[in-house]
């Protein structure tokens, strides 16, 4: 009964951090105005170099930079994608339906105080922030290879994914542009060479076999088709490659319900209950765990993909 107590109050505190630190971060917002102003120039990296990763999300074909309309171009269907500020951009946002829609728009909403508010709640939970994140980040085995860190939020894994010696390349994407703006406020404050995507994790804009460690921290509970998620996880994972998935447990998911603002109402009916997606996995995939994080307020999914 007591550590039944002690999760509840736990659980509200973060919770009610989360919401504190969006109230500051509103204020914030007011006094100073939106970063990232257009025409800004796009220095996140190569973009004639990032081509032979890239894949059209329409048909899956082969992607050419077309330095002259600073976009990329879909050899097979002509689609092109356009890099603005920066940030490669393979959907928009008003094609997205469902829940997708409407979580982008509560992640556009709520991007001024997310890593705020990450902060504090790791404080509340009685950890500090590099700790939390490294408990989930180390368990990739990137092997000095290229890193894809899904629903990068504004950057909140970059710092620990950018500094560990056997990380190579990290590129980062997520559906809600508020987000990636704060994510690009961070890679240009600190100088790094990560390439940012608005995109969506059912649909990732990579070719298949591209990435030697994939990670997902937040999202994919209220994703519109988590099995096909975690199927583009796999697809876009090496052979040898471990992903890795975290997102709350049902108890957290509860307390989201009763303080943080628009939770509820991103739900066109009832929020359907917390599951971790384990048995989304595809077959064949090897060394499956599931575990508990984050003081058990989180789960964490893990498996390899074959070599």
């Amino acid at each position: 009964m007591k550590t039944r107590r002690a999760v509840a109050l736990v659980l509200s505190a973060v919770a009610g951090a989360i919401a504190a630190g969006l109230a500051v971060a509103f204020g914030v917002r007011r006094r100073r105005g939106m970063p990232g102003a257009h025409g800004e120039p796009s220095v996140e990296g190569d973009l004639a170099a990032l081509a032979p990763v890239l894949a059209c999300v329409r048909c899956g074909g082969l992607l050419t930079w077309d330095d002259a309309a600073t976009a990329y171009a879909c050899d097979a269907c002509a689609r092109t994608y356009p890099v603005q500020g920066g940030i490669v951009h393979m959907i928009e946002q008003q094609d997205l339906t469902g829940q997708n829609r409407r979580f982008a728009y509560l992640y556009d909403r709520f991007a001024w105080g997310y890593a705020l508010a990450s902060k504090v709640a790791f404080a509340v939970a009685g950890m500090t922030e590099e700790r939390g994140r490294r408990e989930v980040l180390d368990r990739l085995q990137p092997r000095g290879g290229r890193v894809l860190d899904v629903s990068t939020g504004p950057g909140s894994n970059l710092p620990y994914l950018v500094a560990r010696p056997d990380v190579g390349e990290v590129h980062a994407l997520d559906i809600s542009m508020g987000q990636l703006r704060h994510a690009r406020a961070l890679v240009r404050r600190r100088g790094w060479r990560v390439p940012l995507y608005l995109a969506n994790a059912e649909a990732l804009p990579f070719r298949d076999a591209t990435f030697d460690a994939v990670v997902h921290v937040g999202g994919i509970n209220f994703f519109d088709d988590r099995a096909r998620a975690v199927a583009e996880m796999a697809r876009v994972a090496r052979p040898g490659a471990r992903v890795v998935i975290v997102d709350e447990k049902e108890r957290a998911a509860r307390t989201y319900d009763r303080t943080i603002p628009g939770f509820r109402r991103s739900f066109a009916t009832e929020r359907p209950p917390v599951v971790a997606p384990v048995d989304l996995v595809p077959r064949g995939m090897e060394d499956i765990r599931l575990s508990d994080v984050w003081r058990g307020l989180f789960y964490c999914l893990e498996f390899v993909k074959p070599g």
